[in-house]
């Protein structure tokens, strides 16, 4: 058998290894380095802010509007009169067609209700939250035996002239 021996090592191959050597330990320092530098900014965040609540969910409000109102008014001091816009805050759409086609009865018990009003009652804030909250207790009430009552929530002025 023939002995084949290695070639003689060249001064290359030495170099080689080494410098393989040194550029993986660069790449192992410069990882290193990096995933610390990753670290820090990542642990330096803020932390995300937890979900608020879903908040619930508030139909729209329903207005109905009325054509404005135009009263004499009982007076000591000669004639007067009021003339005033108003729109009714309802709580559902079964309110707001019964309003709707009882209309006529509506606009009446609201006419009633405010020529039997004097000037003076209806000169201060007072005198005005007190003829709302009138209006909205005789809206409410139902406009025929076996009807529901109407969920009348608010009556607000939109306009109101006392002459």
């Amino acid at each position: 058998m023939a002995n084949t021996a290695s070639p003689p090592r060249t001064g290359n191959t030495g170099k080689r290894g080494r410098l393989l050597l040194i550029g993986a330990g660069v790449l192992v320092v410069a990882l290193g380095a990096g995933g610390f530098v990753l670290g820090s900014v990542l642990s330096n965040r803020q932390p995300a802010a937890p979900a608020a609540p879903a908040a619930p969910v508030v139909p729209p409000p329903i207005f109905v509007p009325l054509d404005a109102f135009t009263v004499n008014l009982r007076s000591d001091d000669g004639d007067r009169f009021l003339h005033t816009g108003l729109s009714l805050k309802v709580a559902d759409a079964e309110t707001q067609a019964r309003l709707a086609q009882y209309l006529p009865e509506a606009r009446s018990r609201i006419l009633l209700l405010l020529s039997a009003r004097q000037p003076a009652d209806l000169a201060t804030v007072e005198g005005k939250r007190k003829l709302a909250d009138d209006i909205r207790d005789t809206i409410s009430k139902p406009f025929a035996s076996g009807l529901p009552a109407q969920r009348v929530l608010d009556v607000l002025f939109t306009s109101f002239v006392v002459q």
